[in-house]
């Protein structure tokens, strides 16, 4: 069999892929400033409005396999008063298949906060996130070294291996946890900074009899987000790193807002249009780029990543692309909305 530079590069996907069954590197969106409840339950329902809905897609190595990576989520998260604080909750759920053997995760998280008010301009989430973790692998679409013909694989030929032939499920409880402070530095400027804990029981997840408990994962971010007053620019930067086992990932960059449309002053729904462009570099990976426009409580955004790795030789700088649809109902401001986009 002649091997190209794509096929080797291809090969080489599908040993990461099997090795990230072991190293449990969790999913990862490039618009991660949007999915802030899945990464740290301390966010849920902390936002200026009364509720919000999101759901996004994301496609990676299209160009290097049949079946690449397909990742969807959806979230929606709200918030209520409850004594001296605010009581925020949430749903989350994603899907995540990668490969020919379509390896599948699958995870429902409900997460719960409470915020207080530090100060006038200070304010302090507490987080936890119980979920359900599901993964599975679609054993009928694999093949093994026995049933190599010297050609090609034959599916029909027993592969004596000792797992079933059909699907391989395993699911576990799953608890996360989380903490959020943010302030603000003025009318027109904040900052946030958010640390979170996820797979805090380290589950076993193996699919046969072994030991493979799910690695810990500590997630680090921050947010900004700076303007003027009468000003038509907002700077957004943002960043994040995580911590998984083996696995590490740091991305940071800004977001550059300009407003079309200032909000409604009479009424109590968010009128505000703006396009919003993204620069992000993750490190040693790629660079991202992306545009948002909001509009009407509604954001809908797209972003690429431009492959920087040694994987741009086979993928011709094309890592994946994600898109979101987001929904925010607006409510007037006080406690318990706080001034975050």
């Amino acid at each position: 069999m002649k091997l190209t530079k794509k096929t080797v590069l291809s090969l080489s996907l599908l040993i990461g892929s099997v090795c990230s069954v072991q190293a449990q590197q969790d999913k990862q969106f490039s618009m991660f400033q949007h999915t802030k409840s899945q990464i740290n339950p301390a966010t849920a329902g902390f936002f200026e409005g009364k509720y919000q809905l999101f759901t996004n897609f994301r496609n990676q190595w299209l160009t290097l396999s049949d079946n690449p990576y397909r990742t969807i989520s959806a979230a929606f998260d709200s918030r209520f008063k409850a004594g001296n604080g605010l009581l925020g909750y949430g749903i989350n759920f994603y899907n995540d298949v990668s490969g020919d053997a379509l390896y599948s995760v699958n995870q429902i998280t409900v997460p719960i906060s409470y915020a207080v008010t530090l100060n006038e301009h200070s304010k302090l989430s507490f987080g936890l996130s119980p979920s359900f973790y599901q993964r599975s692998i679609n054993n009928a679409y694999t093949t093994w070294d026995n049933q190599w013909t010297g050609v090609a694989f034959n599916p029909i030929i027993e592969s004596n291996e000792s797992i079933s032939s059909g699907n391989l499920s395993v699911g576990k409880f799953d608890l996360g946890a989380g903490i959020y402070y943010q302030t603000e530095l003025s009318k027109f400027s904040w900052f946030s900074i958010g640390i979170s804990g996820q797979h805090l029981t380290k589950q076993n997840i193996s699919f046969l009899n072994g030991d493979n408990g799910l690695y810990r994962k500590l997630s680090v971010t921050a947010h900004g987000s700076f303007s003027r007053k009468n000003s038509s620019f907002t700077l957004k930067p943002n960043g994040m790193m995580f911590i998984q086992g083996p696995n590490q990932m740091y991305i940071l960059g800004s977001g550059f807002d300009f407003l079309i449309k200032g909000k409604s002053l009479h009424t109590a729904y968010h009128k505000k249009t703006s396009i919003e462009f993204g620069t992000y570099y993750r490190v040693l990976d790629a660079i991202v780029l992306n545009t948002i426009f909001h509009v009407a409580g509604f954001g809908v955004g797209a972003s690429f990543d431009i492959n920087t790795s040694s994987l741009s030789n086979g993928t011709g700088g094309f890592g994946a692309m994600e898109f979101f649809l987001s929904y925010r109902f607006s409510s007037p401001r006080g406690f318990g909305s706080p001034k975050v986009h």
